[in-house]
């Protein structure tokens, strides 16, 4: 009796772990489908479903019922407008100060044309962005969160950014928001302070520089 209960306990053990095997190897190969590149109209009915789940990036605020209708109402617009050329205009933040704005780039994460996340990518810095923006924003579809996908996400933008010859990355988070710092950290990211400089934003923020290799 003591025997076959052995057995059947080392039975149990091995499918466990040939589950999480497996498991993981599914995982693996999903992550590794995931894409980071400028959107597109494949990709776009699935960013609308998206928005209608509650999606938004970083710090602002889920589209209305309003903008989403006319974003999917026109989305070559849309499409385009994401990546339209602000050289020369100017950015205003909340205490009124300006500043240039950077050139840029708006990136879907996504997998078999399905959006999962996005992220803006500015490849310069300004006073703005040295102290509060960082080089980058992004946010994660709430159907999608808290699998990886953020932590993916800032890896490809590392692989970008060391494509365009970018030495390392500034990327900030809110302190109380462990979540994104986590994703920062998973990147190898080196804390540098924690800055006070809010330009009349309604949080401070903390700092990091990534590596891009």
């Amino acid at each position: 009796m003591g025997f076959r209960h052995e057995i059947c306990r080392l039975r149990m053990m091995v499918e466990k772990c040939l589950l999480r095997r497996f498991i993981r190897i599914m995982a693996e190969d999903t992550m590794n489908k995931v894409v980071l590149d400028l959107p597109s109209l494949s990709i776009f009915p699935s960013y609308i479903e998206a928005l209608e789940e509650g999606h938004r990036m970083g710090i602002g605020k889920a589209a209305s019922e309003e903008e989403i209708l006319e974003k999917k109402e026109n989305p070559k617009n849309t499409i385009q407008n994401f990546n339209k050329d602000k050289k020369g205009d100017t950015f205003e933040s909340p205490d009124g100060s300006i500043f240039d704005c950077v050139p840029y780039e708006h990136l879907w994460l996504s997998k078999d044309d399905v959006f999962i996340g996005e992220v803006s990518f500015r490849h310069e810095l300004n006073e703005f962005l040295t102290g509060f923006g960082g080089h980058a924003g992004y946010g994660i579809r709430p159907s999608y969160e808290n699998q990886g996908y953020g932590t993916l996400a800032l890896k490809l933008l590392r692989e970008r950014a060391y494509s365009m010859g970018i030495e390392r990355l500034l990327i900030t988070c809110s302190p109380d928001n462990p979540a994104s710092e986590k994703i920062i950290v998973n990147n190898g990211g080196e804390f540098i302070d924690i800055s006070d400089n809010t330009f009349g934003f309604d949080r401070i923020t903390k700092r990091y520089w990534v590596p891009v290799k």
